[in-house]
């Protein structure tokens, strides 16, 4: 009895450690992660609307409000994010997150403005210090 034990085990075993056997995985092959520089598909950005907004002081102000929305579907798995915004125009760079929380949809404020001014942000995702593909987005108020 126990010879016939002894080749069930082994063929068990055998059967067991082949089904953990892994294909290597070609980490440089892989785009499709939008958190990455690398990521080679569809945008993660898109403009939702421009428009002007009263903050009530002291002092009161208007500033111009260019809201956009990240298309979360693209993410391989659920993350938190900020978006870092190169206003192309002033020059400067900001991170901001989703208004409200969770909501995918994102605001930059600028201060100086014109109507009629055609505004370009460039856009990257950001986690964990590490930066996404940038993506441009433009638009016009009014």
């Amino acid at each position: 009895m126990k010879p016939l034990h002894h080749p069930l085990l082994v063929a068990f075993l055998l059967v067991g450690l082949a089904g953990c056997y892994k294909d290597d995985v070609d980490v440089s092959a892989r785009t499709d992660n939008p958190f990455d520089a690398d990521y080679s598909g569809p945008s993660v950005f898109s403009l939702d609307s421009i428009f002007v907004e009263q903050v009530v002081g002291p002092p009161s102000y208007f500033r111009q409000v260019v809201q956009f929305k990240v298309n979360a579907a693209l993410f391989l798995a659920p993350a938190s994010y900020q978006v870092e915004v190169h206003d192309l125009l002033e020059g400067t760079r900001t991170l901001v997150g989703q208004v409200p929380p969770g909501s995918h949809t994102l605001r930059y404020h600028r201060n100086e403005y014109q109507p009629g001014q055609e505004v370009c942000l460039e856009l990257r995702l950001t986690n964990n210090n590490a930066f996404g593909r940038p993506g441009t987005i433009c638009g016009t108020w009014p």
